[in-house]
């Protein structure tokens, strides 16, 4: 009877445990939106969502709130302004630039220079293949460093006009 109970509970235990994992990572349940283009507006520039072959958003996986922005460069940058205390836990999300399909950005393939709305030229795609010839792939830190570069220039170049 004693070996029964220690199966038993062994079992329940082994049943738990892909519970418990979920319950360590909150990201796990974490999904994109979808996009209602024309509708949504992105939440740094506040322009329309128009292209579905580049936009991207950005979900808290603490609250599962989404914040759609019209081109990664606008994601990454608000990310980058906002510093919101859940940052390190972010989900990125990217449309492949072929078919619209959402990726997360870690697992997608960047790559520059591409046309995008808003001008930050980097487009995701989830096969390599897809990336054209011409084009340079970038790991996500040097995407990142490419956009928040520019958007440093760009802030640069309004106060310049400004004075």
């Amino acid at each position: 009877m004693k070996v029964f109970k220690q199966r038993r509970n062994f079992l329940i235990f082994l049943s738990m445990t892909p519970l418990l994992a979920y319950a360590q990572n909150p990201e796990t349940g974490v999904k994109p939106r979808e996009a209602k283009w024309g509708q949504d507006k992105c939440a740094r520039c506040a322009m329309a969502l128009k292209d579905p072959l580049n936009s991207a958003q950005i979900v808290n996986p603490e609250t599962g709130e989404t914040f759609m922005f019209d081109d990664l460069g606008c994601a990454v940058a608000w990310l980058d302004d906002k510093n919101p205390a859940w940052r390190s836990k972010a989900v990125i999300y990217v449309n492949d630039a072929t078919d619209g399909a959402w990726l997360k950005m870690d697992e997608a393939i960047l790559a520059n220079p591409y046309p995008t709305p808003m001008s930050y030229g980097i487009a995701a795609f989830r096969n390599k293949e897809k990336v054209g010839a011409d084009k340079t792939v970038l790991t996500v830190k040097e995407a990142e460093k490419l956009i928040l570069d520019t958007a440093l220039e760009r802030k640069k170049k309004k106060a310049m006009k400004h004075q």
